[in-house]
């Protein structure tokens, strides 16, 4: 079993788990199968020795990604797959995906096969889903007959690690952080908090594959296809298209309540850059956004703005983004996808992460935080009644963030008034088609009316 150590000749142990019984239950079993593992790998080589292999290892033919975890983090994972592709030209590459991201994978032009397990731990939903462990144990057997010489799990946890080990992968590559390393051939130190788009390089590292390319670093990518992109062309001229200026898509929900922004927030900004810059904006989400959508509409129509959430998929969000000037939006998918697209960012980062960790690698990201001494805090739910970390964060500290973004682009209708709203950046008046589209009266944090 191949292992990484650090500088000083140690290995660092880190389980990821917060909960203390976890990481105590994950110790006690790697400790356990650890010395199960090595006696009986003892006891096989003295029956039958092993003959060392002569010449050049051959290249894998089958190499299995096990992603089936969250939409954003299988958007980070792309990242990876030009580089696969180019040391391992001739290999199938086929990932284990779930139903949420399948659409990630099956776009990608280096992924030859996608398989789909819809009964997983992550899955949202669904009466099946207290299945997930036979379901590890189902496709364990299933990939077996795929003959699988190279397997990768990108998460670092204990059910995948035994999943690779079940499909009779040759060689497996993951981390141990999660428990299970006995059961991997090849485990890089896990280096805590560092950007989750360099741990994925990390484990490239240990086949001796380093990132190629003009930009010479790992950089998330997603290509939503012509059809796609056709649809988001004509959702986004039939938005008020007499208004024209820049187009914002709004992402007004999160992977957990933690990660949201209060709807009157978003209310406060979409009027802002309503006003200031005679933006379109879309508003997108999942179908249980959809409520949230409506709370910041309210009653009245807004001919500028478009409720599309619960309403797209992932390659036609991505199209929406890909055509758009900027994304607004939490530390969730949409935020990754729009790094992966090209398309500037502006991400609203709860307490919950660790951005330096978890925020999108793209040209253009800027990060907009409050922040709390309980950071980073890893709960789904604030356990804070007043919630800091979301409700402090201003509208207008996110508006200026975006106006940054918005005056530089090609589409720009008007800039952001000065302080005192007698003017733009640049000492202007605000353009007349600022009033066309506006949204109901909003009573704004600052004491100023829209």
């Amino acid at each position: 079993m191949k292992k990484s150590f650090g500088n000083d000749g140690t290995r660092p142990r880190r389980y990821r788990y917060v909960r203390l019984r976890w990481r105590v239950l994950f110790a006690v079993i790697d400790f356990a199968a650890t010395a199960l593992f090595a006696a009986v790998g003892a006891v096989r080589r003295r029956i039958a020795p092993r003959t060392p292999p002569s010449g050049r290892p051959r290249d894998p033919q089958v190499i299995l990604l096990v992603q089936l975890d969250h939409l954003g983090d299988a958007i980070v994972s792309t990242a990876i797959l030009p580089a696969l592709r180019e040391r391992y030209p001739r290999a199938s590459i086929e990932v284990l995906a779930g139903a949420c991201n399948r659409e990630v994978f099956e776009a990608a032009p280096q992924v030859d096969r996608v398989h789909v397990s819809r009964i997983n731990r992550f899955a949202r939903g669904g009466r099946l889903r207290w299945l997930w462990l036979p379901a590890i144990f189902y496709w364990g057997f299933v990939l077996r007959g795929r003959k699988v010489d190279l397997g990768i799990d990108v998460r670092g946890e204990f059910p995948l690690a035994l999943l690779l080990w079940l499909c009779g992968a040759r060689r497996r590559l993951g981390w141990d952080c999660g428990g299970g390393g006995f059961l991997l051939t090849d485990s890089p130190a896990l280096v805590p908090d560092r950007p989750e788009v360099e741990s994925r390089g990390a484990l490239l590292a240990e086949l001796g594959i380093r990132p190629s390319g003009p930009a010479a670093g790992w950089r998330p990518s997603f290509h939503p296809g012509v059809e796609a992109r056709r649809k988001a062309t004509r959702r986004w001229a039939g938005l008020a298209a007499e208004v024209g200026g820049s187009r914002v898509v709004v992402h007004v929900g999160a992977g957990t309540p933690a990660k949201r922004w209060p709807p009157g927030h978003w209310r406060e900004l979409i009027g802002r850059l309503i006003v200031d810059h005679a933006t379109r904006v879309a508003l997108v989400g999942v179908g249980e956004d959809s409520r949230i959508a409506a709370h910041i509409l309210g009653n009245r129509r807004w001919p500028a703005v478009a409720d599309w959430t619960g309403r797209l998929s992932v390659t036609e969000l991505a199209a929406v983004i890909q055509q758009a000037d900027l994304l607004v939006g939490a530390d969730s998918a949409p935020a990754q996808l729009a790094a992966a697209v090209a398309t500037p960012v502006v991400v609203l980062f709860s307490g919950t992460n660790n951005p330096k960790q978890w925020q999108p690698c793209g040209r253009q990201v800027t990060v907009v935080r409050h922040e709390v001494d309980c950071s980073p805090c890893h709960c789904e739910v604030c356990p804070r009644a007043d919630h800091p970390c979301m409700v402090r964060l201003a509208p207008r500290r996110v508006a200026a963030a975006a106006a940054e973004i918005l005056c530089r682009s090609p589409r720009r209708v008007a800039c952001p008034r000065l302080r005192g709203h007698g003017g733009n950046a640049a000492g202007n008046q605000p353009h007349a088609h600022a009033s066309v589209g506006m949204p109901p009266t909003i009573h704004t944090s600052d004491g100023q009316d829209y």
